[in-house]
């Protein structure tokens, strides 16, 4: 399968690596010092089971406009939710005349860049992604560190027999990795229930500059966290999805047995990168407010570690 990953911080890395090492034609689409590294050198993978070392063709987002996207089977989205409607809108202009369109795969944070996706792209084509169970991140140019089982979900955003027939195909691959593949028929419930997990912990431990672990445990933090799960279901009734106080409850569960983990939050605020912020906390707030309610836990939090990050980020 010929496979474009746009993204390859660790991620995007981490998902081109396995593929590639079964077998697949991969190539990453990168930026700025990431771009000139991977033009010239390995990249590694490194997991406490395995790793995986290789120089993989790296190209510009402008080099890989230049490419025939009929020649492209499936293109992983994995940059910050941020960049999507950018990256979105430059894809829909390379397939306008083509006769044969990628598959255009989402494994980024938040429920909202299906939706963008599907402004720009044909829907049947847009396929749903969400990982669970992993951290994944660059801890220099060119090294991915990575540690959990890894699951992956899977789903159409408009099902039809055709991209069952690609998922089924690209799920017979990722089986080959040491990784879980789950394909689901509703992909936005899964994704919210996601939404669940990350307003739960990842603008916390960012503003604590603590595991995730440590914090669930914590008697009194784990209230906040609960909390902030709490508002996410809340939020999903604004669309529809209709999550409970019981997801919410079951996502707060399972987070107390997950391996302790490093969110991407923290991660950012490390190497003074943009928050997704508006992407995970924002989407809660905005969508308990069309319900006339207010999310304060998710305001609470969200806010003072924007606050104190951009004074930060001013210092420097």
């Amino acid at each position: 399968m010929n496979i474009v990953v746009i993204g390859a911080g660790g991620i995007g890395a981490f998902y081109g690596m396995i593929l590639h090492n079964i077998g697949c034609n991969v190539r990453f689409v990168a930026r700025g010092e990431n771009l000139e590294y991977l033009k010239n050198n390995k990249i590694k993978l490194t997991h406490p089971n395995y790793v995986i070392e290789d120089k993989i063709e790296t190209l510009s987002i402008e080099e890989l406009l230049n490419e025939n996207p009929e020649n492209i089977d499936a293109i992983f989205i994995a940059t910050k939710s941020m960049s999507t409607e950018t990256i979105s809108k430059s894809l829909a202009s390379w397939i306008s005349e083509a006769k044969k369109v990628p598959y255009y795969i989402s494994l980024q944070n938040g429920v909202e860049n299906e939706d963008i996706m599907a402004k720009y792209y044909p829907k049947e084509y847009v396929i749903g992604g969400l990982t669970r169970l992993i951290a994944a991140h660059t801890i220099s140019l060119g090294h991915i560190d990575s540690t959990g089982e890894v699951q992956t979900l899977l789903g159409a955003v408009s099902s039809n027999n055709q991209n069952q027939e690609f998922l089924e195909k690209l799920k017979v691959l990722l089986d080959k990795t040491a990784t879980q593949t789950i394909l689901c028929e509703d992909i936005k419930l899964e994704l919210w229930n996601k939404l669940i997990i990350n307003n739960g912990v990842n603008a916390i431990c960012a503003l604590l500059q603590e595991y995730s672990g440590v914090l669930i445990r914590d008697e009194k933090v784990s209230k906040i966290i609960h909390g902030l799960m709490s508002e996410a279901a809340l939020a999903s009734n604004a669309i529809g999805v209709n999550l409970t106080q019981i997801d919410a409850d079951k996502m707060f569960e399972l987070m107390t047995n997950f391996e302790s983990i490093k969110p991407s939050m923290w991660v950012d605020t490390e190497h003074n990168r943009d928050l997704e912020l508006d992407e995970i906390c924002g989407v809660v707030i905005r969508n308990c407010e069309k319900q006339a309610l207010d999310a304060p836990y998710t305001r609470s939090v969200s806010t003072i570690l924007e606050v104190l990050y951009n004074k930060k980020r001013s210092e420097k």
